[in-house]
């Protein structure tokens, strides 16, 4: 008997299950909803976050408006949800030196439609754990709640569930064969690596943190 093929959804999952891991031992990630968390790490990751999805939102629009992917990020675009974190929650200004990044960012392929699969995978997957993350946030002694500097985390709220499914519903369609899958697991590690790389940048400045403007 033939067994059916995974799913793109599944297909992502195995293939990138090991750079996830990594990324949540990430020494700016881990603990990050335990109580003793420090606020001051927390406010490295929110802006080394911003700096990435200014540059990434920008890449995945361009391409989709060139590929004509009929996929709408637009509604989706989440770096202005940090930015009111930093500025309006802890009064910092990411575009500050300090708190601006100290490196390039990783150029990263769309050529086509499985690409932008792979890079949208890593970032509205984030966006889908950033639901727990935001709960346990909560829940912790560190005084984010969503209104209060965890908006990013916050991600879609009532309407995560449903967010998640038209993606995979997009991912379906542009990746109907094994190549093309292979093509969006690729994009998707390279996106990985840039936000460990970005966290890399935030976390070894995190010693000599400037006071936030009040």
């Amino acid at each position: 008997m033939q067994t059916q093929p995974d799913s793109v959804h599944q297909f992502l999952r195995a293939r990138t299950q090991a750079a996830h891991e990594s990324l949540n031992k990430h020494g700016l990630l881990e603990g990050l909803t335990q109580p003793g968390y420090p606020l001051r790490s927390y406010w490295l990751v929110l802006s080394a976050y911003y700096h990435l999805y200014c540059a990434m939102e920008a890449l995945i629009e361009s391409a989709s408006e060139r590929l004509k992917s009929g996929f709408d990020y637009i509604p989706r675009r989440k770096h202005g949800w940090l930015r009111q974190d930093l500025v309006d929650s802890f009064h910092i200004d990411p575009e500050d030196a300090f708190w601006r990044p100290k490196r390039e960012f990783l150029p990263i392929r769309i050529e086509d439609q499985a690409e932008l699969v792979g890079v949208l995978y890593v970032i509205e997957g984030a966006t889908l754990g950033g639901q727990v993350i935001s709960r346990q946030i909560q829940a912790s002694r560190l005084g984010v709640t969503a209104d209060h500097g965890g908006r990013f985390f916050h991600g879609y709220g009532e309407e995560e569930t449903s967010r998640w499914n038209e993606f995979l519903t997009f991912a379906e369609q542009a990746c109907p064969d094994a190549a093309q899958r292979e093509k969006a697991a690729h994009a998707a590690l390279a996106v990985f690596t840039e936000v460990e790389a970005a966290l890399d940048d935030y976390s070894a400045r995190a010693g000599s943190l400037p006071r936030p403007r009040t």
